[in-house]
């Protein structure tokens, strides 16, 4: 029950950065990983990338060997003490569709115990849905070009008249 309780309360201090991105984006998402209740300290991290999100790279860490085996990435080695927390950084391209993608992260220690968290990323599509601004843009525009239109068949009609020959 206690180990229950202690994998909560570390997986509401766990975060991404951000915790949104857009379709098809190049994005440096940024773990944040706590340990807060491990006294011989976390010395391994592992992530595991939704298939939908096409890994580039990953971060080099000093203190940590990075390897990369599939859609995960584990950096061992390090230390996260008790009450600190460390950063974990990844490259990719956002899925090309609006979703909600799940990394999993493994969290462990020296001692063989591990817990793993869940965190999503929301994906947000591209496209601008508040069209308002836009649909004003484009009428202002249409009545600059019609006064344009106007005020140039004035022009036109003036020089006709100031130039046409006088009447017999």
């Amino acid at each position: 029950m206690t180990a229950l309780a202690l994998a909560a309360a570390a997986g509401a201090h766990l975060s991404i950065n951000p915790a949104s991105v857009h379709t098809g984006a190049l994005v440096d998402l940024v773990f944040s990983v706590p340990n807060v209740g491990t006294a011989v300290g976390i010395d391994h991290v592992t992530l595991g990338i939704p298939q939908d999100f096409d890994l580039d790279d990953m971060e080099a860490k000093p203190g940590w060997t990075q390897s990369r085996t599939g859609q995960a990435v584990t950096w061992s080695g390090g230390m996260i003490p008790k009450g600190t927390f460390a950063r974990f950084a990844i490259r990719g391209t956002a899925p090309s569709k609006p979703e909600t993608v799940l990394f999993n992260v493994l969290v462990g220690d020296r001692l063989g115990k591990s817990i793993t968290y869940r965190v999503g990323l929301d994906v947000a599509s591209t496209t601008n849905e508040d069209t308002g601004a836009r649909s004003l843009g484009k009428a202002a525009l249409g009545v600059a070009i019609a006064g344009g239109v106007v005020a140039l068949g004035a022009l036109f009609l003036g020089l006709y008249l100031w130039l046409r020959p006088p009447p017999l």
